[in-house]
């Protein structure tokens, strides 16, 4: 799943002409009056990458941030974006998109959502039935939490309970998270099971958790080196796929430039030059360890050292996945305080945010190990050789390397050298 974001393509509450309606004296009901050329663009390169699209219907922020003034118009607008993707309206792609999202962290203070939280479940309301009058089976959900944790920003319990009195749909929930208030890729499980159990609490036990945002950090002044950010993508990676989330987007699959705020934003898997480094490689490595069947794996912890196993069922090779992350020393110190506050940067201003982090869990007292030793089980390479690729991702760059190993009693054993802040994805084929 690839989630769309604002300079691809939003829908404006106020005349832009890069708004997918970007003026509201138009017709609605007339194709012309709608800018589809960018986002039929982006919808089409990544179905044809095979994956699904989510695609979030909110201002481009933080220019406009305010609540639509006619909501009947408004809700007509959005069926027909909807009609464009789902039934080809107005030389549409049919059948191209079958999730749609509302909201893009409208708790952000008033950055990304200048009106009332009445306000915004009113355009949700009419964002579902929208979406819902098109075709019932299509996902419909949000509110695309900035702060998930909070529970007194009328976007939580107070959007939860008015979807319910409302009975509107809600097929989805999803939100953010970054880890720069504690550095622990155990957050994203944490966080996910905290919100699963909201979700339970009132009734929506159907409602599927999506976090459309995740990674280490995401505040601007807060960096780390690539290596450091790349073994907490694969740890938290693969701490998620024990947590009751149902889907993760990873943010963000580019340099980190943000053409809105300004700044480089440190969630880019890219370096600021645009070339690969740790934190890309991180993700494929993440997602080849996740393409196979699970298979079951013993010596990893909660606490940064995260290992995972699976086998190819078409070629028979077994893929293991082991994430050594260090949180830095700065973080093993009790903190005073489960708030985070921060400010944004919007050109000479500076907006005050605070969000509320999970308990703080205590820093391993024993240093982080920096050589492992790793042991695959298969009866049936008792009498083969396997060949194992091994990539090892530290400070210094990608390693690569390939050997042949005789498998004893069905075992083969290999040295792990995974230091802190690095991950090695092994991958071993029958010969």
């Amino acid at each position: 799943m690839v989630r769309s974001h604002d300079w691809i393509a939003r829908l404006d509450t106020v005349d832009n002409p890069d708004s997918l309606f970007p003026r509201w004296d138009a017709d609605p009901q007339d194709p012309a009056s709608y800018n589809f050329a960018a986002a039929d663009q982006w919808v089409a390169q990544v179905n044809r990458l095979g994956a699904q699209v989510l695609f979030t219907i909110a201002s481009a922020i933080p220019h406009n941030k305010r609540p639509a003034a006619d909501l009947a118009k408004y809700e007509i607008v959005v069926e027909h974006i909807v009609r464009h993707f789902v039934e080809g309206w107005g030389n549409g792609r049919p059948d191209s998109i079958r999730y749609w999202e509302f909201g893009d962290q409208p708790d952000f203070g008033k950055l990304h959502f200048a009106g009332t939280t009445g306000q915004f479940h009113a355009m949700y309301a009419a964002f579902a039935r929208a979406v819902k009058r098109v075709d019932p089976r299509l996902q419909a959900g949000g509110p695309g939490l900035a702060f998930p944790l909070n529970a007194d920003t009328g976007h939580r319990e107070a959007f939860l309970d008015f979807v319910h009195e409302q009975r509107l749909p809600l097929d989805f929930f999803s939100y953010n998270w970054f880890s720069d208030g504690t550095r622990d890729p155990m957050d994203q499980r944490v966080v996910a099971q905290r919100l699963r159990a909201v979700l339970d609490a009132r009734g929506f036990r159907k409602t599927a958790l999506v976090a459309d945002s995740w990674n280490y950090l995401g505040i601007p002044v807060n960096h780390a080196h690539p290596a450091e950010a790349a073994a907490y993508i694969v740890a938290a990676g693969i701490y998620l796929v024990d947590s009751p989330l149902d889907r993760a987007c990873y943010f963000r699959g580019d340099g980190g430039w943000d053409p809105h705020y300004g700044f480089q934003d440190p969630a880019g898997y890219l370096g600021p030059d645009g070339r690969t480094d740790q934190r890309m490689i991180a993700v494929e490595s993440l997602g080849q360890a996740l393409n196979g069947k699970r298979l079951p794996a013993s010596g990893g912890d909660e606490d940064g050292l995260a290992v995972l196993a699976s086998r190819d069922e078409a070629s028979g090779a077994v893929r293991v996945l082991v994430a050594n992350h260090a949180r830095p020393a700065a973080f093993a110190k009790p903190r005073q305080s489960d708030t985070l506050s921060f400010r944004v940067p919007i050109g000479a201003e500076r907006v005050q945010m605070d969000f509320l982090l999970p308990p703080q869990r205590p820093v391993p007292a024993e240093p982080r190990p920096s050589q492992l030793s790793l042991t695959v089980m298969n009866r049936l390479w008792t009498s083969r050789r396997v060949t194992v690729n091994r990539l090892l991702v530290d400070k210094d760059g990608a390693h690569r390397s390939s050997f042949d190993a005789a498998p004893r009693h069905g075992a083969v054993m290999v040295d792990a050298p995974v230091g802190p802040n690095s991950f090695a994805l092994f991958d071993i084929n029958p010969a």
